[in-house]
C-alpha cells in the first residue's frame, strides 16, 4: 500500500473518532430497583450518600422513618454549584435540578395512595384546585396525565405557582409500584424562565425515566 494512501486512511480514521467523540448523554440508575433515566454528559451528580447526609438532618416527625425506607435516590443539576441542601428546598432554583426517589411505603401509605396523594408529592396541588384559600398561590397546571410503565402506574403533573414573588415550575412523575410496595418520584423544576428556557432538555430527562422494577 502506498504511503499516501496510508496517510489519508489515518486521516480519516481521526476524523471518525473525532466525530463520534464523548458521549452526548449519561445515565441516571438503579439497576437493583430497576429504574434508570438519562441526563445530558454535562449535567453534575450529587450522590445518594449527599442526599442521604442531608435529610439524616432533619428534625420534622417522621423524616427519619421515611429515610430508612429510601431505597435510592440521585440527583443531577446543570450547574455544579448546586448543593444536596439545594435539591430539596422548595425555594425556586435558577438552574434546573432532576432528582429521583424510590422508597418502600409505609403500611398506612399502601392503603391510602391514590393518584390525588402522588400529585401531591411536592406542593399540595389537590387542595390548591378543590379548596383554595387565600393563601393558595397564583398556580397554574400545564399538564396532567396518567402514565402506566411496566411495573408500576401514576401520574405525571407538570405546574407552575408563585411563591415569594418567583414562580416556579415542576415537572413531576410518581408511579406506585404494581404490588403497590414502592413509590418511584422524579422531579425536575427550577424558575418558571429557567424551564421554559430549558424545555426541550427538560421534556427529553422527564420522558426518559423508565421504571422496569426488580426482575
Amino acid at each position: 500500500m502506498r504511503k499516501a494512501n496510508v496517510v489519508s486512511m489515518v486521516i480519516c480514521l481521526s476524523i471518525l473518532l473525532a466525530a463520534c467523540g464523548a458521549p452526548t448523554q449519561k445515565y441516571g440508575a438503579s439497576k437493583s430497583e430497576g429504574v434508570y433515566f438519562t441526563v445530558p454528559n454535562s449535567w453534575h451528580e450529587i450522590t445518594m450518600k449527599e442526599l442521604n447526609a442531608i435529610e439524616a438532618q432533619s428534625k420534622a416527625v417522621g423524616a427519619a422513618e421515611k429515610l430508612a425506607l429510601v431505597k435510592w435516590q440521585q440527583a443531577f443539576t446543570l450547574d455544579s454549584s448546586v448543593k444536596p441542601k439545594h435539591v430539596f428546598s422548595l425555594l425556586a432554583p435558577k438552574v434546573p435540578i432532576a432528582f429521583v426517589r424510590v422508597r418502600e411505603l409505609s403500611p398506612d401509605e399502601i392503603d391510602s395512595v391514590s393518584y390525588n396523594s402522588l400529585r401531591d408529592i411536592v406542593e399540595p396541588v389537590t387542595d390548591w384546585v378543590s379548596n383554595p384559600t387565600t393563601s393558595t398561590p397564583v398556580f397554574n397546571i400545564v399538564d396532567d396525565f396518567k402514565v402506566v410503565q411496566k411495573s408500576a402506574r401514576g401520574i405525571r403533573t407538570i405546574y407552575n405557582f408563585t411563591s415569594k414573588g418567583v414562580s416556579q415550575t415542576i415537572d413531576q412523575t410518581a408511579l406506585v409500584s404494581s404490588d403497590r410496595q414502592k413509590i418511584y418520584v422524579f422531579v425536575i423544576r427550577c424558575t418558571t424562565t429557567c424551564y421554559n428556557k430549558n424545555i426541550k432538555t427538560i421534556s427529553r430527562i422527564a420522558d426518559s425515566f423508565t421504571v422496569r422494577g426488580v426482575k
